[in-house]
């Protein structure tokens, strides 16, 4: 008997000081595990773009911004809304009568010593345009406001979690009190484990016969939830025991109680964890955890013991009656008076949040991590401000779902490979020509079912989303007869065969149909194989690569006849790169998906630079993109134009030869969109660049695309515009049929205008 109490005295000493090391180290490890945080990008607010006052207020309170009236001093977080005189009043600044309100406020990163210069306001006018925006003070004009650039996500490692630290001063007492007296109403007495609450959670458990009642203290569950694993044997709550009372020893109660608020699991967003009152508060109530009232606290406390069993909007029943058990406990303490729980419990039930884009932002956050491996930068402890435009981001994934599920449904053809068990994929890029950010990144239908980012690592054949190079190789080019090519130049689209290398190659016109002699253009904005084809070999095969090159594409191209229709393959991410390029008249804004990234002690370690290279002469490719809007306007994709859709826009539609891959790139004067529809497995669908992904273009720009006015592109010095009437476009062959135009509007190099 007495060699049995040395042994386990030895074993209990051993085990006091073996898992106090253990304990003090993860403790060390995990106070100093700093979280990767993303953010997305903040609302951006430029003159000449259009936004309602009252969607400017909804987003501001939204982030639980203040209202203040137009002449009060404003603090971090507080915004105005004043009519015209009222903000001419404030911004010391006379305004016209078209100008009818303004919406003012300052962020709240902002540092209070810095309040006065960093007083951002919109004025718009009364068809919500805006037409001037400024900062102060003294107010001035700027090109561009921000708002709060609003917390997406955070990693610890590869874990996705949600979580915002929070003092135990900044948490109301009601909220400790709810939570003690829920999981452990004797948390200020005992020493880290009570033997009261193991023998009555015992004795209920022989009662019933089974596992009815736990008997963790707060400490425990710390300790569980911080330092152990989730599994139940019997060494682990040995070790959960001594650890608590070791805890206990060496924290305060403030301190436990602190940390308990701050790791506790709270449920789940998506794929990413609720970790603690902080997060908790701003996901299911969209609060500060300081602004919680007593009904608040009281759901919060009942969440906590099974996330998933009382989530209130998922099992709103079961949160309803736990959270009445608790403020029935707090009431039996005498921490509240049953008056206050009466009316905290007739409190309603805060509604699901509208959370954008759950299902494709990861694929964002994927071509984030994978920029950031690029510049050799390590996320760990970094704080990473993206360009991701959630609102953006939302509508392409809806827009890109809604199609391949109504191909699916309605395409005879693609609903008899569904049933065979294939599902059709896509992808969407999004980029500002100006800036070259990327602002929506879809890598497929859902992240859930694969992880496969089709946008960022998608190596697919571009088809004839190669001939706007073709055809800009040309325009920097002379005929064989040494004149100019211009958009005019005419072409021969007949067959024809070329040898290559002891190959014989001969492009088909879709449908097999050719139209003879036609101008460029008209060419080029129905995609006619042969007439591209031959002029690609005319202008020089390794030209068309070199510009290629120039304007963004990095894949390796040979200098093969087919590469004059797309026969090889790029990724998605090329094509916006290279169009962008295009649509910034041969400026190359370097795309990047990160806006700037700080380190933990907030020093930029990166910063995105906007400033672009001038890769060819603007004019040049001025006369490229008035040829590319013939397309839009009564080309393979005039779809856009009868849809709606009247930006000025230009594009091209894509589709390889063997029907495996189906693009669409397009672009404004101020963003480029890019999509890609087609099978991970490479099956063959039948579908072209106009049937397949052109209508998730038009969806998406109907929504997004008229954020900004219907400008023209800004054509350069160097060009002239010229009108053709329809005796000359029937003179050059370039009316063939109904859909063909009787005036036609296009930009040539000056000293080539006919």
């Amino acid at each position: 008997m007495t060699l049995v109490i040395i042994t386990g005295l030895g074993i209990g000493v051993y085990s006091y000081f073996s898992l106090e090391k253990e304990m003090t180290q993860k403790l060390e490890s995990k106070k100093f595990l700093i979280p990767t945080e993303y953010y997305a990008a903040p609302a951006s607010f430029t003159a000449h773009t259009f936004t309602k006052i009252d969607d400017l207020e909804a987003m501001f309170v939204k982030d639980s911004f203040r209202k203040r009236t137009y002449d009060q001093r404003l603090l971090p977080g507080d915004y105005f809304i004043a009519t015209r005189e009222e903000c001419s009043a404030r911004l010391q600044v006379p305004l016209n009568e078209e100008q009818e309100s303004c919406f003012g406020w300052v962020n709240k990163d902002v540092d209070t010593a810095h309040i006065d210069q960093s007083i951002q306001v919109i004025v718009l006018q009364k068809d919500n345009l805006i037409s001037q925006v400024f900062q102060g003070s003294p107010f001035h004009e700027v090109p561009s406001l921000n708002g709060e650039a609003s917390l997406l996500a955070q990693y610890i490692g590869n874990e996705p979690l949600m979580q915002k630290p929070v003092t135990l001063g900044e948490v109301p007492p009601m909220c400790s009190n709810a939570i003690m007296s829920i999981e452990d109403a004797q948390f200020l007495e005992h020493g880290g484990v009570s033997y009261k609450g193991i023998f009555r959670a015992l004795l209920k458990n022989l009662t019933h016969g089974r596992t009815a009642q736990g008997g963790s203290t707060i400490t425990q569950q710390l300790v569980k939830n911080y330092f152990l694993s989730s599994e139940r044997t019997i060494k682990r709550k040995f070790n959960e025991f001594i650890m608590s009372i070791l805890l206990e020893s060496r924290f305060s109660k403030d301190e436990i109680l602190e940390t308990y608020l701050n790791i506790i699991y709270m449920g789940q967003n998506g794929s990413f964890q609720i970790r603690g009152y902080g997060a908790a508060a701003r996901y299911y109530f969209n609060k500060d955890v300081t602004e919680l009232d007593l009904s608040d606290c009281s759901l919060l406390a009942a969440i906590v013991n099974s996330p998933g069993l009382y989530n209130p909007f998922k099992k709103p029943v079961n949160a309803v009656n736990r959270r009445h058990l608790v403020l029935e406990k707090m009431k039996g303490l005498e921490f509240i008076t049953a008056e206050q729980a009466d009316v905290a419990d007739r409190v309603p039930l805060p509604s699901a949040p509208v959370v954008l884009a759950t299902e494709t932002a990861p694929y964002y956050l994927d071509a984030v991590r994978k920029q950031m491996e690029t510049l050799k930068i390590s996320p760990e402890g970094m704080k990473i401000y993206t360009a991701l435009d959630l609102q953006a981001q939302q509508v392409a994934q809806e827009a890109l779902r809604g199609q391949l599920d109504n191909l699916e449904k309605n395409n005879k053809y693609i609903k008899g490979l569904k049933e065979k068990g294939n599902t059709l994929e896509g992808s969407v890029l999004v980029g500002d020509n100006k800036t070259g950010l990327v602002s929506v990144v879809v890598g497929g239908r859902n992240y859930r079912m694969t992880q496969f980012n089709r946008a960022i690592d998608g190596h697919r054949q571009v088809g004839s989303i190669m001939k706007p190079f073709v055809y800009l190789t040309a325009l920097m080019n002379e005929t064989p007869e040494g004149k100019p090519y211009t958009p005019i130049t005419l072409l021969k689209d007949e067959k024809f065969t070329t040898k290559y290398e002891g190959q014989s190659w001969s492009p088909d016109n879709y449908g097999k149909q050719y139209f003879g002699t036609v101008p460029m253009f008209f060419a080029l904005k129905n995609s006619l194989n042969a007439a591209t084809a031959s002029l690609g070999i005319a202008v020089g095969l390794g030209n068309i690569v070199d510009i290629a090159h120039k304007m963004g594409v990095d894949s390796e191209l040979k200098s093969f006849p087919s590469v004059t229709l797309g026969a090889f393959e790029m990724y998605p991410k090329e094509v916006l790169q290279s169009y962008m390029t295009l649509a910034n008249l041969g400026k190359k804004n370097q795309i990047s998906f990160i806006r700037k990234v700080l380190n933990g002690e907030n020093v930029e370690v990166f910063v995105h630079d906007p400033k672009g290279e001038q890769v060819e002469d603007p004019a040049t490719v001025a006369s490229l993109v008035s040829m590319m809007k013939q397309t839009v306007l009564s080309g393979t994709a005039r779809s856009v134009t009868l849809s709606g859709f009247l930006n000025p826009a230009a594009g091209k539609t894509g589709t390889t030869s063997d029907n495996k891959d189906a693009w669409f790139g397009g672009f404004t004067p101020y963003m480029t969109t890019v999509v890609w529809v087609g099978y991970d497995n490479n099956l063959s669908h039948r579908l072209t660049g106009t049937s397949g992904p052109l209508p998730v273009w038009i969806n998406f720009m109907k929504k997004v695309g008229v954020r900004y006015p219907a400008d023209d592109f800004p054509w350069p010095e160097g060009t002239e515009k010229v009108t053709l009437d329809e005796a000359t476009l029937q003179a050059l062959g370039a009316i063939k049929g109904p859909n063909d135009p009787k005036s036609v509007e296009l930009i040539f190099r000056k000293g080539t205008e006919p």
